[in-house]
């Protein structure tokens, strides 16, 4: 498994670019990943960047398991309010119940198009680095 460390440039919501800086072959070309950022690092950090592999089974039981369980948190949260609104309990649970799974249908749609496109194979962030730290030493997240 290749292990790189380098630079955030760029943070877009769950993605970051890296600008791999060290850990690179002798005579291999500096180059930008982009990484899924799983430490929220902030522009300019120095990270450690390694590629992931996701099974086939397991990507689709995470596809299918994150809206169900947003469905599930949603009749949750909307239960939990429902006694601060003036609406009644079941219509309370069906809508945070909506709100909720809409969210993770959506984020389940990115997960899938993010794994799928790629072979289940992904590069993130894996951690934070100080310079001058030794792999070994790196802080974990």
């Amino acid at each position: 498994m290749e292990r790189y460390i380098g630079i955030v440039t760029a943070v877009s919501g769950q993605r970051a670019k890296v600008r791999i800086e060290r850990g690179l072959k002798k005579g291999e070309k500096p180059r930008i990943l982009d990484c899924w950022n799983t430490c929220e690092a902030k522009k300019g950090t120095y990270v450690e960047v390694e590629e992931q592999t996701l099974g086939e089974r397991q990507g689709k039981w995470i596809v299918r398991g994150i809206p169900l369980l947003t469905l599930l948190a949603g009749a949750i949260f909307g239960r939990a309010v429902s006694r601060y609104l003036p609406f009644d309990l079941g219509v309370t649970m069906f809508i945070g119940a909506i709100v909720w799974g809409l969210l993770g249908f959506q984020y389940a749609r990115t997960f899938k198009r993010d794994v799928t496109s790629r072979r289940g194979k992904q590069w993130a962030v894996t951690g934070y680095y100080t310079e001058g730290m030794l792999p070994e030493e790196r802080v974990e997240s």
